[in-house]
């Protein structure tokens, strides 16, 4: 009798294996056991149908499961199954890592705080004018106080006082037309009242020196008055020999050279007649070669006999002036 009951319990697992072996797509028998791709039927060339299977549970304890998209039995010459079902693409991942640490944010030092930009300005040969910015980093309204500049050197903030977070101009400016010839090296102190930071702010530059008037030269020297009437025999003329009349001369031309590596901005006379009258009179510019250049003129007429007295004025482009003095002499009318 056991023995016959140990046969019919064989039989039932028997045909519960032949059973689950004609489910398509399932892993049918063993838990874990690789799918195998379907035989080709006859007359079929091309090889298997594509066919889709069901996930693939691990049994605890075996070996890793197979795809179903893996290489069949070399036995079979069976190619690998690609699934019917196209892979999704991975999203992209925004924002730092799951589980990365934060990035620390240095907190604001306690109290008042100054810091600049930049604590080193060169102006070169040029410009006059540059701008820092100053910050508050505290955590209290910080007050700027400048240190001692020479006059030609002006360093002035926006505001005095800056609250935290706040950005204010630091603006430094450059004289050239008072500042000393030749290299400039300045530094000036920027503190806060109270707190910390701040720092010497070094200011260079180079300053070419004033304009030189190399020569000053008027033509005719000698004038005479406006009113004087055309009088005789003043020339001769070369082919009848006979007198001839002319008027009196009675403007002259001035011009002026000058040497200036910036450049010349404007010349000028400023010129005082006998009668005691006094003119302005605006040179114009005849010709420049590098840093030489030449202005030119006129003075008179006047109406009266006696010296007239001048100064050429020349201002580069700095601002630099350079003055030369002159004269011409008027002469009473010719009898």
């Amino acid at each position: 009798m056991a023995v016959l009951v140990v046969i019919v319990a064989g039989l039932v697992v028997v045909r519960g294996r032949m059973a689950g072996d004609h489910r398509a797509g399932s892993s049918g028998g063993r838990p874990g056991a690789p799918v195998a791709a379907p035989a080709p039927t006859p007359g079929d060339e091309d090889g298997p149908a594509d066919v889709t299977a069901a996930p693939v549970t691990a049994r605890p304890g075996a070996g890793p499961a197979l795809s179903t998209a893996s290489a069949a039995s070399p036995s079979t010459g069976i190619g690998s199954v690609s699934p019917r079902v196209a892979p999704t693409a991975a999203r992209p991942r925004t924002g730092p890592p799951p589980g990365s640490p934060a990035v620390p944010v240095a907190a604001r030092p306690a109290g008042p705080a100054l810091s600049l930009s930049s604590t080193r300005v060169d102006l070169g040969d040029v410009d006059s004018v540059w701008r820092l910015d100053l910050r508050g980093e505290g955590t209290a309204p910080v007050d700027v106080v400048i240190g001692a500049s020479p006059s030609w050197l002006t360093v002035v903030p926006g505001r005095s006082r800056i609250d935290p977070g706040a950005v204010v101009p630091l603006v430094i400016t450059l004289d050239r037309a008072a500042a000393p010839s030749g290299p400039i090296d300045v530094t000036v102190p920027v503190r806060p009242r109270k707190g910390d930071g701040g720092g010497d702010v070094r200011v260079t530059a180079r300053v070419d020196g004033s304009p030189q008037v190399v020569s000053m030269v008027a033509a005719p020297t000698t004038l005479y008055p406006s009113g004087c009437a055309p009088a005789a025999r003043v020339t001769a003329s070369p082919v009848t020999a006979s007198p001839v009349t002319a008027s009196p001369v009675t403007v002259s031309t001035v011009t002026v050279s000058v040497v200036d590596a910036t450049g010349i901005f404007a010349a000028e006379l400023v010129v005082n007649l006998p009668d005691g009258g006094r003119a302005s009179v605006s040179l114009v510019l005849d010709r420049a070669t590098g840093n030489r250049s030449t202005w030119s003129g006129p003075v008179g007429p006047a109406r009266v006999a006696g010296a007239i007295t001048y100064t050429a004025t020349v201002t580069d482009l700095d601002g630099r002036r350079s003055r030369a003095p002159g004269s011409l002499t008027v002469l009473p009318c010719p009898s």
